[in-house]
């Protein structure tokens, strides 16, 4: 079984007042290929997806969009563990 282990993606960072949205949209486009060309069987983000516990709607759109192509596209399992930036309850809306 192939797992793809990621973390700490802190999506919603403002580095020094710079918003990191567009950033975090390659690299998680990376993510995507990477699970794709690889033919993991899942893949695994342990904890932190967001940057803080109520994150900004463009952070959850990019997760929302991140996480179609993921499971609905590839048909990828995705186990998502809350962090300590993160508000567990927020990400329970992907049961």
């Amino acid at each position: 079984m192939r797992f793809l282990h990621t973390s700490d993606w802190h999506l919603g960072r403002i580095f020094h007042g710079f918003h990191l949205l567009e950033d975090q949209r390659a690299a998680l486009n990376q993510i995507i290929t990477l699970a794709r060309d690889y033919k993991v069987d899942a893949l695994l983000v342990a904890g932190d997806i967001y940057d803080r516990a109520v994150p900004p709607t463009e952070a959850v759109n990019l997760l929302d969009e991140t996480l179609r192509r993921l499971v609905m596209d590839l048909k990828l399992p995705v186990i998502l563990i809350a962090g300590n930036h993160d508000n567990p309850d927020r990400l329970n809306f992907g049961r």
